[in-house]
């Protein structure tokens, strides 16, 4: 073989080689991109699978708030009815221990003894009507001799007095409390504090 020869061979097999490193170059890139796009296409089904299952919460947690907003309103409804009921109930039981009383004053109008007897008659009603109240909770707010609350009283009159400034001097209406709420304050007529009228009394 002739240098000349040597040469072109030379020349022949750098130029396969260089052919041989492209065509692996570009296999091994064909590789990394088909790998990538694994990857992606994995990626892509769990972000699929992620979002599917993000939905089906929310619509989860939709229908919960649903269901909770219909229990609610039902819980609302019965609990408005119970009470309704309990406070039908309890007007009923306060009137029929009223009518015992209707009775005794049908009685006592039918009456037409001794007015002695027709007094005693009207006095056990009325003490008859005060139990049931205080049974409730009724009770008279204290008045006469008391100090002037304007919580449970209601001046009417000022009256110069040689008893101590808004001392209560006169009851003109009962006023009542229920539980600690004043159902009805007193009508009353308060001390308006005369020196004056001390010095007279303790003169007298």
């Amino acid at each position: 073989m002739t240098e000349k020869d040597k040469v072109r061979e030379a020349e022949n097999k750098q130029e396969q080689d260089c052919c041989d490193k492209a065509i692996e170059k570009e296999e091994t890139a064909e590789a990394q991109v088909e790998t990538e796009a694994e990857k992606v296409g994995e990626e892509t089904q769990d972000l699929e699978t992620k979002i599917a299952q993000l939905e089906q919460e929310k619509e989860d947690c939709i229908q919960n708030n649903l269901r909770l907003r219909a229990d609610f309103e039902n819980y609302r409804r019965r609990t408005k009815e119970e009470l309704l009921q309990a406070a039908k109930r309890g007007k009923e039981e306060l009137v029929l221990r009223i009518l015992p009383i209707l009775d005794n004053f049908e009685r006592a109008f039918e009456n037409t003894g001794e007015i002695d007897k027709w007094r005693d008659g009207i006095g056990m009603i009325f003490r008859q009507f005060q139990e049931i109240l205080a049974s409730e909770g009724v009770a008279p707010i204290p008045a006469v001799g008391e100090v002037f609350d304007p919580q449970v009283h209601e001046a009417v009159f000022r009256e110069p007095s040689a008893k101590p400034e808004n001392t209560i001097l006169e009851e003109l209406k009962k006023g009542y409390l229920f539980g600690d709420k004043t159902l009805r304050p007193s009508m009353v007529k308060v001390a308006a504090h005369d020196p004056e009228l001390t010095t007279e009394e303790e003169t007298d």
